[in-house]
Protein backbone atom coordinates (compact mmCIF):
# COMPACT_ATOMS: atom_id res chain seq x y z
CA UNK A 1 0.00 0.00 0.00
CA UNK A 2 1.31 3.34 -0.57
CA UNK A 3 2.25 5.71 2.23
CA UNK A 4 -0.77 7.33 3.10
CA UNK A 5 -2.41 4.70 3.36
CA UNK A 6 -0.21 3.21 6.10
CA UNK A 7 -0.47 6.62 8.00
CA UNK A 8 -4.03 6.64 7.90
CA UNK A 9 -4.29 3.20 9.69
CA UNK A 10 -1.07 4.47 12.08
CA UNK A 11 -3.85 7.62 13.09
CA UNK A 12 -6.92 4.58 13.23
CA UNK A 13 -4.42 2.63 15.87
CA UNK A 14 -3.18 5.93 17.41
CA UNK A 15 -7.14 7.01 17.85
CA UNK A 16 -8.18 3.43 19.39
CA UNK A 17 -4.61 3.51 21.67
CA UNK A 18 -4.98 7.02 22.80
CA UNK A 19 -1.41 7.42 21.49
CA UNK A 20 -1.30 8.82 18.02
CA UNK A 21 2.80 9.02 17.75
CA UNK A 22 3.62 5.72 18.45
CA UNK A 23 0.51 4.60 15.86
CA UNK A 24 1.12 6.72 13.17
CA UNK A 25 5.43 5.82 13.85
CA UNK A 26 4.87 2.19 13.79
CA UNK A 27 2.48 1.64 10.83
CA UNK A 28 4.88 3.90 8.65
CA UNK A 29 8.38 3.54 9.22
CA UNK A 30 8.30 -0.34 8.57
CA UNK A 31 9.39 1.24 4.93
CA UNK A 32 12.46 2.48 6.30
CA UNK A 33 13.81 -0.36 4.39
CA UNK A 34 12.80 0.83 1.09
CA UNK A 35 15.99 3.25 1.63
CA UNK A 36 18.24 0.28 1.99
CA UNK A 37 17.03 -1.02 -1.58
CA UNK A 38 17.12 2.74 -3.36
CA UNK A 39 20.37 3.38 -2.13
CA UNK A 40 21.83 -0.34 -3.10
CA UNK A 41 20.44 0.28 -6.83
CA UNK A 42 21.66 3.95 -6.74
CA UNK A 43 17.83 5.85 -7.00
CA UNK A 44 17.86 7.02 -4.11
CA UNK A 45 18.80 10.71 -5.26
CA UNK A 46 17.90 10.51 -8.77
CA UNK A 47 14.16 11.84 -8.57
CA UNK A 48 12.66 10.55 -11.89
CA UNK A 49 14.64 7.00 -11.30
CA UNK A 50 13.14 7.13 -7.53
CA UNK A 51 9.35 8.26 -8.32
CA UNK A 52 9.40 5.56 -10.79
CA UNK A 53 10.52 3.00 -7.66
CA UNK A 54 7.55 5.01 -5.80
CA UNK A 55 4.77 4.89 -7.59
CA UNK A 56 5.25 1.64 -9.44
CA UNK A 57 3.54 -1.70 -8.39
CA UNK A 58 6.13 -3.67 -9.34
CA UNK A 59 9.54 -4.40 -7.48
CA UNK A 60 12.06 -4.67 -10.29
CA UNK A 61 14.59 -5.87 -7.81
CA UNK A 62 12.42 -7.62 -5.58
CA UNK A 63 14.18 -6.17 -2.37
CA UNK A 64 12.37 -3.29 -1.10
CA UNK A 65 10.38 -5.23 1.35
CA UNK A 66 12.95 -6.11 2.96
CA UNK A 67 13.80 -8.15 6.79
CA UNK A 68 11.11 -5.45 8.60
CA UNK A 69 8.71 -6.95 6.65
CA UNK A 70 9.46 -10.38 7.01
CA UNK A 71 7.02 -12.05 9.05
CA UNK A 72 9.27 -14.60 11.20
CA UNK A 73 11.47 -11.36 12.17
CA UNK A 74 8.35 -9.10 12.88
CA UNK A 75 7.08 -12.10 15.70
CA UNK A 76 10.93 -12.61 17.01
CA UNK A 77 11.12 -8.18 17.09
CA UNK A 78 7.33 -7.97 18.98
CA UNK A 79 7.67 -10.82 21.39
CA UNK A 80 11.12 -8.58 22.80
CA UNK A 81 9.75 -5.53 22.57
CA UNK A 82 6.29 -6.80 24.72
CA UNK A 83 9.00 -8.52 27.24
CA UNK A 84 11.03 -5.33 27.16
CA UNK A 85 7.99 -2.60 27.16
CA UNK A 86 4.84 -4.28 27.57
CA UNK A 87 2.46 -1.70 27.00
CA UNK A 88 4.33 0.28 24.32
CA UNK A 89 5.61 -2.97 22.71
CA UNK A 90 2.18 -3.95 21.86
CA UNK A 91 1.46 -0.61 20.63
CA UNK A 92 4.43 -1.08 18.21
CA UNK A 93 3.89 -4.69 17.20
CA UNK A 94 -0.28 -4.10 16.15
CA UNK A 95 1.11 -1.14 14.05
CA UNK A 96 4.20 -2.95 12.65
CA UNK A 97 1.27 -6.25 11.76
CA UNK A 98 -1.00 -3.66 10.29
CA UNK A 99 1.60 -2.30 8.01
CA UNK A 100 2.64 -5.75 7.00
CA UNK A 101 -1.08 -6.78 6.74
CA UNK A 102 -1.48 -3.76 4.42
CA UNK A 103 1.24 -5.10 2.38
CA UNK A 104 -0.35 -8.53 1.87
CA UNK A 105 -3.54 -7.04 1.03
CA UNK A 106 -1.81 -5.14 -2.03
CA UNK A 107 -0.93 -6.73 -5.42
CA UNK A 108 2.97 -5.73 -5.48
CA UNK A 109 5.44 -8.08 -4.69
CA UNK A 110 5.68 -9.30 -0.96
CA UNK A 111 8.11 -11.70 0.24
CA UNK A 112 6.73 -12.78 3.96
CA UNK A 113 10.08 -14.96 4.67
CA UNK A 114 12.23 -12.04 2.54
CA UNK A 115 15.19 -12.74 2.04
CA UNK A 116 13.67 -16.05 1.36
CA UNK A 117 11.57 -15.75 -2.06
CA UNK A 118 9.50 -18.92 -2.52
CA UNK A 119 6.88 -17.31 -0.88
CA UNK A 120 5.21 -14.43 -3.36
CA UNK A 121 1.91 -13.03 -1.56
CA UNK A 122 -0.31 -10.80 -3.92
CA UNK A 123 -3.35 -9.11 -2.58
CA UNK A 124 -6.64 -8.30 -4.27
CA UNK A 125 -6.16 -4.46 -4.35
CA UNK A 126 -3.50 -3.33 -6.92
CA UNK A 127 -0.83 -0.98 -5.79
CA UNK A 128 -1.90 3.13 -5.90
CA UNK A 129 -5.51 2.47 -7.95
CA UNK A 130 -8.54 3.75 -8.02
CA UNK A 131 -9.05 0.22 -5.67
CA UNK A 132 -6.39 1.32 -2.83
CA UNK A 133 -8.42 4.41 -3.03
CA UNK A 134 -11.95 2.90 -2.23
CA UNK A 135 -9.64 0.98 0.68
CA UNK A 136 -8.92 4.58 1.85
CA UNK A 137 -11.84 6.26 2.16
CA UNK A 138 -13.03 2.44 4.13
CA UNK A 139 -9.96 3.60 6.55
CA UNK A 140 -10.92 7.16 6.89
CA UNK A 141 -15.01 6.34 7.53
CA UNK A 142 -13.33 3.57 9.87
CA UNK A 143 -11.28 6.36 11.75
CA UNK A 144 -14.27 9.29 11.94
CA UNK A 145 -16.62 6.80 13.12
CA UNK A 146 -14.58 5.03 16.03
Amino acid sequence: MTFPTHILLGAIIGKVAVNYSIGLVSSAVIDVDHLQSYAKHKVLFRPKKLWHALTDQKDEWGDQRGILHNIAFFAVASMVLIFLFPKIGILISVGWFGHILLDALDNSDYYPLYPNKSINLRGPIKYGTWQEAVFFVFLLFVYVFI
